[in-house]
């Protein structure tokens, strides 16, 4: 089935809108993996720099859904 948008399955999404649903869910997952370091007891001896840590893991674990998100609005969002 063809879409409507005009736009084709090998072309590749824009840059910049890559860029902005980074800036979306990046800090969102670093801040749920802060949340889930809070939550594991034994993070407790790393202290402050394990948060640090397990939000920046988050940050970078947040380029998956960013990558998945930004094909979704390229394609047009439709199914």
């Amino acid at each position: 089935m063809e879409k409507s948008s005009g736009t084709t399955a090998n072309e590749p999404v824009p840059r910049w809108l890559s860029l902005f649903c980074f800036a979306l869910m990046g800090p969102a997952m670093g801040i749920n993996a802060v949340f889930l370091a809070l939550a594991i007891p034994a993070m407790a001896p790393f202290g402050t720099n394990g948060l640090i840590a397990a939000g920046l893991v988050g940050a970078v674990v947040g380029v998956l859904p960013a990558r998945w998100l930004a094909r979704k609005i390229h394609e047009g969002i439709g199914e």
